[in-house]
């Protein structure tokens, strides 16, 4: 049963591409599994009721096997205004960790592949997948340059390198990072992945699937839906599969199986 913590921020800080970082202070809490997230609410009143789920971006464990975590956030409505405009000291609550997270990759190189905001869960995954043999690489979307969202705090573990991709051309690889992820599968000169994993808007990660799908990859998804309990009382992250079954996206989700959520026919 996960458990409710009160937990002090710690710092709030500069994330790059209009995002901040949310540092949690240490805590008597279960570590999470990458890919797992927490369902997470400020000290204010009733507005907003419910807490915002967010995937973890990173925890460490600190003195005395505590750990701390941290949350990247882009301010969108008034549920992360609030929580990006908390001062240090304040006291979240904290409900976690919730949810399916991400496998390690069958081979020794991965791509992952993030669609702004989405590259929220990657840092936590190269920490606990990198190692001497294997190559992990970025592949990271925007509209603009001024989106891309900041990776130097990981850099080091993508021993395969980050790409960039906006959607004006502004930086890196102009177009989608769709397209940037088709070109690199489709070039005879590089080397395919063994696993990609994907995390941005839906539609994104539907059309990076279908990509993946149809170079014989295997794709994980961390999928994004409305959240009330993070629990699967509520029922409003529920999707549709292309089975036309019902998919309760904090239970049995936010990691899944690409092709479990879409036919490889639609690619």
């Amino acid at each position: 049963m996960p458990a409710l913590s009160r937990i002090p921020l710690e710092a709030v800080e500069e994330a790059g591409g209009g995002c901040l970082r949310l540092v949690c202070a240490p805590a008597s809490i279960v570590a999470p599994v990458p890919g797992q997230f927490y369902m997470v609410r400020g000290p204010w009143e009733a507005d907003p009721l419910l807490p915002r789920p967010f995937s973890v971006a990173r925890f460490r464990t600190v003195e005395g096997q505590q750990v701390q975590l941290e949350f990247l956030l882009r301010i969108i409505g008034r549920g992360t205004r609030l929580l990006g405009t908390a001062q240090v000291g304040v006291e979240l609550d904290v409900l976690g960790p919730l949810g399916i997270g991400f496998d390690d990759p069958p081979g020794d190189s991965a791509w992952m592949v993030a669609g702004g905001i989405g590259i929220a869960p990657f840092p936590a995954l190269t920490d606990a997948i990198a190692t001497p043999g294997r190559s992990l690489s970025l592949l990271l979307g925007a509209r603009t340059k001024t989106e891309i969202p900041g990776f130097e705090d990981f850099k080091a573990n993508l021993t395969g390198g980050v790409e960039i991709a906006t959607d004006d051309g502004s930086a890196g690889f102009a177009g989608t990072v769709v397209e940037l992820l088709a070109s690199r599968l489709h070039g005879s000169e590089n080397v395919r992945p063994s696993q990609v994993y994907v995390c941005g808007p839906h539609a994104m990660m539907e059309a990076a699937a279908a990509v993946c799908a149809g170079a014989g990859i295997p794709c994980s998804v961390s999928l994004e839906a409305p959240m009330g309990c993070g629990m699967g009382t509520c029922r409003g992250c529920v999707i549709r599969t292309h089975e036309d079954t019902n998919f309760t996206v904090c239970t049995e989700g936010p990691v899944s199986d690409a092709s479990f959520i879409w036919s490889a026919k639609s690619a």
